[in-house]
């Protein structure tokens, strides 16, 4: 679940959650302005670090050698640079789907209340028992 369709699904998964928890619940979107900025920091990183130079590089490929040279793990092997390059965009889209998966927990607790109520039971000592 990613691309266009992707992030616009997660959009209205927020525009949901926004309107169910109505006045009912606390809301807030300073998270979720948060992941909308990781998201697309995470994206141009990828863009400008990894797609356009290799795509770049692929488009020259296939003008010297052919479109199957361009596909190829030969070709591939020569871009090792810019395959390491893609890491930080990785890493930035990544915290930021952390920091999502943690602010829908957060915003999901009270449409469950008997879940949100449950002690985590703490082991006993063997003098306990």
């Amino acid at each position: 679940m990613f691309g266009a369709f992707g992030l616009l699904g997660l959009g209205l998964i927020y525009f949901y959650l926004r309107y169910a928890a109505g006045n009912r619940f606390p809301w807030s979107d300073r998270l979720g302005t948060w992941v909308f900025w990781f998201y697309n920091i995470g994206l141009v990183l990828w863009i400008v670090l990894n797609f356009f130079p290799i795509g770049w590089a692929q488009l020259m490929d296939v003008y010297e050698h052919g479109f199957a040279h361009a596909r190829s793990l030969e070709f591939y092997n020569t871009t090792l640079l810019w395959q390491w390059l893609r890491l930080p965009g990785d890493v930035v889209f990544a915290l930021g789907a952390l920091f999502m998966a943690y602010d829908f927990i957060i915003k999901l607790k009270p449409f469950f209340p008997k879940l949100a109520q449950i002690k985590r039971i703490e082991p006993q000592s063997a003098n306990e028992a």
